[in-house]
């Protein structure tokens, strides 16, 4: 009996299920009452900072959390630009509004509803 067409059905479950699991959105922000929480999910990240130009781009570091998904939380500001460090590599999540710095760089864009 010929099972190769059942093994190549199972090979598929089996990618189906593991790249359906783990993060569904790479990147989220959360109002809490007088603070944001910033969400990235990374699976392979070691470290990640959150850096934004309401502090002057201070680095905030992370907490990996369950599911691969990384919290910070910050001060609520009314507007500001932010990116994240991934394993000492600059990170620009996918974010809904972006600008150019100084430099020519892109950073994301936060502007609150307050």
């Amino acid at each position: 009996m010929n099972n190769f067409p059942y093994l190549i059905f199972q090979v598929f479950v089996l990618f189906l299920v593991l790249f359906t699991m783990g993060c569904v959105k790479q990147h989220s922000v959360q109002v809490n009452g007088d603070s944001l929480s910033f969400y990235y999910c990374d699976p392979n990240a070691k470290e990640i900072l959150f850096a934004s130009s309401a502090d002057h781009f201070r680095c905030h570091p992370a907490i990996k959390g369950p599911e691969d998904v990384w919290q910070v939380t910050v001060p609520l500001e009314k507007e500001f630009v932010y990116f994240y460090i991934i394993d000492g590599e600059l990170t620009l999540p996918d974010c809904p509004d972006t600008v150019f710095d100084d430099f020519g760089t892109k950073n994301c864009l936060y502007v609150s509803g307050m």
